[in-house]
């Protein structure tokens, strides 16, 4: 028997060694320098978005980084223009059409001025009507911005219904953030 535990003494003692030996080393890796990789990924993708509504009446943001964008009241006719057909095939669809626009501020406040609409704030289509003009405005007006310092929550968007002819007032919506639609 005391053969046995002196072997077997003996085996607990070399695997410790290995293991402190393995440990020392650290299993080869090798420490290296700072390795620079570039900016950090960030929450927000780059480049122009345009927002549409889905099946599920909720508004869903597509790329558009191929359109040359001048101004934000271009996203107006992108939005008119409605989805491509894949995204149509996946349930988008727009409810902007054709119509008068007229888009004013800069930084981080614009006006759009919707000609000849009654909007009913209480009404689901009403409201995702604002959100794709509010969502896709705030997106081009950061896009923009060459300082990159504009994010697109960071710009307030007051949606200006003009009534038809014969109706008395002008109604004033907002300004609203983007992120006011996306809950």
């Amino acid at each position: 028997m005391r053969g046995r535990e002196v072997t077997f003494v003996r085996g607990a003692v070399a695997l410790a060694a290995a293991a402190l030996v393995l440990t020392l080393a650290g299993c080869g890796v090798r420490p290296t320098g700072i390795v620079d990789a570039g900016e950090p990924a960030s929450g927000l993708t780059k480049g122009l978005r345009i927002y549409f509504v889905s099946e599920t009446g909720r508004l869903e943001g597509v790329t558009r980084s191929d359109e040359p964008l001048r101004e934000p009241a271009a996203v107006i006719k992108l939005l008119m223009s409605g989805p491509d057909e894949s995204e149509r095939r996946s349930g988008l669809t727009t409810l902007v059409h054709g119509g008068r626009f007229e888009v004013t501020g800069d930084g981080d406040r614009l006006t759009v001025r919707v000609f000849d609409l009654l909007l009913d704030p209480a009404s689901v289509n009403d409201r995702n009507y604002t959100g794709q003009l509010v969502c896709s405005l705030a997106r081009a007006q950061a896009v923009l911005d060459k300082s990159g310092r504009t994010r697109p929550d960071d710009v307030r968007v007051t949606v200006r219904a003009v009534p038809p002819e014969g109706v008395q007032r002008e109604e004033e919506l907002g300004p609203y953030v983007c992120s006011d639609f996306l809950k």
